[in-house]
């Protein structure tokens, strides 16, 4: 049994044991001699190893309060971060995204939305890195909402904000087992309100000048979306097997993971135009093959390339940023076309369960609003809408 004393000018006990022929001497920090006896048999025992894990821990943590304020934070991380690297299951940050990668729990994400992913994963590991992090159950909450905080710093929209947290978020998930995390560094990163204006639709005489105007392959995706109110990914993608007599059929990229299949009537106008691409174009599999080779590889070439249609077209497609948004912000581009198309069918009059069968819905809420409509309330909807003028063309390119 160690044994206490009191020391000049300290009104704590402090104890005195042997260990190895050596003589110890620590501060019980009590004033009561029946509570510091307890505490200096416990420090005896530690040090002896005839302690539990949890009575050497609990005597670890008396000794750090016992440390000066000052170092108390700095010890508190040494000793953490040793603890960690001793865990059974540990993953480097350069391992991670091929973990991510060969794990099933990820689901079934297509190849775009992968690339999307790996650049979300390059800036966070680029930036994590500099702050001399090896491990991924290194990662603390602290660090991800430093890092979010440099996302936002960036100027990026809300949206985009939000994918990064949500995806980071989502992949610490998948790799936890493998990583041997505690918890999710990211589980309580909230996320930021979206805006409320995102693209807007054309205007009749912006359609008129887009579409009398139009050249290549650009004039027929531009009947596609405003026919269709189709995605661009989903336009580009378009085979001929897609395409039937009097419908087309597809299951949308965005909502490809529920398996629904759209089916879109095909207007007398949009009709022509795929007869005239049909005979041009070939026996391509696709009906746009050059433009789905560019997109699989760079999504953002084709829809700059529309932008600048637009401008040559005389339509402003941006608008000037707020404080933190970045200088523009573009409110007009080939999504506008799926906006334009809705807004036509409302002021046609189309019930809203046949607007939101053709654009293809993803929502659970917005499915269970409306029942179904059928094939002949669809056709009547995309037959009522006006037929805008495409000057014919003799050749694709």
């Amino acid at each position: 049994m160690g044994s206490i004393l009191k020391r000049s000018g300290s009104p704590y006990f402090y104890a005195r044991f042997m260990v190895d022929g050596e003589e110890k001497w620590i501060s019980t920090k009590k004033t009561g001699r029946r509570e510091a006896q307890a505490i200096a048999d416990a420090y005896e025992n530690a040090a002896r190893g005839d302690s539990s894990v949890e009575d050497q821990f609990n005597v670890f943590l008396k000794m750090l309060a016992a440390t000066p304020a000052s170092q108390q934070d700095a010890k508190r991380a040494e000793y953490a971060a040793q603890l960690m690297r001793h865990r059974t299951a540990v993953l480097q940050i350069a391992d991670a995204w091929p973990a991510w990668l060969d794990s099933p729990m990820k689901g079934n994400p297509s190849a775009i939305t992968i690339r999307g992913y790996a650049s979300i994963w390059q800036r966070f590991a680029g930036w994590i890195g500099k702050h001399k992090i090896e491990y991924v159950h290194e990662v603390t909450p602290l660090h991800a909402q430093d890092y979010a905080a440099d996302i936002w710093r960036s100027h990026v929209a809300p949206a985009t904000y939000n994918k990064h947290v949500m995806f980071l978020r989502s992949m610490f998930g998948t790799i936890k087992a493998k990583a041997g995390l505690l918890l999710n560094p990211w589980a309580d990163l909230k996320h930021l309100d979206n805006e409320t204006q995102g693209r807007k639709n054309f205007t009749p005489e912006e359609l008129t000048a887009i579409c009398s105007k139009a050249t290549g392959t650009t004039r027929y995706m531009i009947g596609i979306g405003l026919y269709t109110g189709m995605r661009l990914g989903d336009v580009i993608g378009l085979c001929w097997s897609d395409i039937g007599r009097d419908k087309i059929k597809i299951i949308p990229l965005k909502t490809r993971r529920k398996g629904k299949e759209v089916s879109m009537p095909i207007h007398p106008v949009l009709r022509v135009l795929l007869n005239e691409l049909k005979k041009l174009a070939g026996d391509s599999e696709y009906l746009f093959p050059d433009e789905h080779g560019v997109y699989q590889k760079d999504p953002a070439a084709f829809t700059k390339r529309f932008q600048q249609f637009l401008n040559d077209c005389g339509i402003k497609t941006t608008e000037k940023g707020g404080e933190h948004r970045r200088n523009v912000i573009v409110r007009k581009g080939f999504h506008s076309l799926r906006h334009s198309f809705v807004s036509l069918c409302a002021a046609n009059r189309v019930p809203q369960v046949a607007i939101q069968e053709l654009v293809g819905h993803g929502s659970p809420a917005m499915t269970a609003l409306y029942s179904h409509a059928d094939f002949a309330q669809k056709q009547d909807a995309i037959n009522g809408l006006p037929s805008m003028v495409f000057e014919k063309q003799e050749q694709i390119r």
